[in-house]
């Protein structure tokens, strides 16, 4: 490897986006055998994908043998299982990708959960444009605007497009960037938080606003899905005196985990808070209510006996509230937490 190859810094994307093929490629495998960040791999691979769709020159299958490797034998994340779906045909043997996706999931729930958003998107990177090269003599160059994630504007630009996307198919294929968490400015502000528009510039509108392809047609393109369902969520016990809206994204993670050590982020898993109910409390006594009446069954009136009337007019006894359980050790690890952030939050 070239001593102007070697990356130990995270590379940026002025560089994703302008550096040529192998040079680009010798950088991110020297990253990675730097740093061994398995996400800021994955997600540079993405970013490379949206540049070798909107451009002319073959980006494709970029370090496909280190991504390949990543998804097979690293530690499942949720990076992993959120992008996972972009490098499906990075597997020309089918059961190396069913391995990918047994060790990445518990299930096909989990699976439709994590994926939606790259099973959509993919579709954009692999269809082929629709308009026509009209200046096939212009070198045509891509300007696009997106919002970092503290608001500010800032410009993109990319050289040697392909004519043969509309505005509105690059627009989308643009969108991806907005999924990335991985570039970022000095002081970690998220580079690319929002898309505003994109253009290309010149003498000459090159931009043709109109169709696209049949089968990325409105229909088919919204963030639906018939078999997809939110997982369960996971629930974690507080005190009743414990507000869970005060408590930061830290703080709900460092609860999860407490339970579920394997969860490294609840970007996408839902959290649900359940107040404590005391054994001695009264809503543990008491049977519920009916506020409005019962309908009467529909029946012949002979059929009903005196004493199945006795019997429905009398009150169900109450159950007797369960006892307590003791505390298990994750159970008491979660209150000590809680504990400590009411400590650190209620002093004067």
């Amino acid at each position: 490897m070239k001593k102007s190859d070697v990356q130990t810094k995270p590379l940026t994307e002025r560089q994703i986006f302008s550096i040529k093929r192998d040079n680009l490629e010798s950088k991110i495998i020297s990253y990675f055998e730097h740093s061994q960040n398995v996400s800021a791999v994955i997600e540079y691979a993405v970013a490379i994908m949206v540049r070798n769709t909107l451009i002319l020159s073959d980006y494709s299958f970029m370090f496909q043998d280190l991504i390949c490797e990543l998804l097979l034998t690293a530690k499942p994340s949720n990076t992993l299982r959120r992008y996972c779906y972009y490098f499906k045909n990075y597997f020309s043997d089918e059961n190396d990708w069913q391995k990918v996706i047994n060790r990445l999931f518990k299930n096909q729930k989990e699976f439709q959960h994590f994926t939606k958003e790259a099973r959509l998107y993919s579709r954009f990177l692999t269809t082929p444009g629709t308009s026509t090269r009209k200046y096939p003599d212009l070198e045509l160059r891509l300007i696009s605007i997106f919002e970092d994630a503290a608001g500010k504007k800032h410009r993109m630009s990319l050289r040697d497009m392909d004519e043969t996307y509309t505005r509105a198919h690059t627009s989308k294929i643009l969108e991806i960037l907005t999924t990335l968490s991985v570039f970022k400015k000095a002081d970690g502000t998220r580079r690319f938080a929002k898309f505003i528009k994109t253009s290309r510039p010149g003498s000459k509108d090159t931009f043709d606003d109109d169709g696209w392809p049949e089968e990325l047609q409105e229909e088919s393109v919204q963030f639906v899905d018939a078999e997809f369902s939110e997982p369960d969520p996971i629930e974690i016990v507080v005190p009743a005196d414990v507000d869970p809206s005060g408590l930061n994204e830290s703080d709900v993670l460092a609860l999860v985990q407490a339970a579920h050590p394997e969860i490294d982020s609840i970007e996408n898993i839902p959290v649900a808070f359940v107040e404590e109910v005391p054994a001695d409390s009264p809503s543990a006594e008491q049977p519920p209510v009916i506020e409005e009446p019962l309908p009467w069954p529909e029946t012949d009136a002979t059929a009903i006996k005196p004493e199945t009337v006795k019997a429905a007019a009398s009150p169900t006894p109450a159950k007797k509230p369960k006892k307590k359980k003791p505390n298990t050790s994750k159970l008491a690890y979660r209150m000590n937490l809680i504990d400590n952030w009411l400590k650190r939050h209620t002093k004067e």
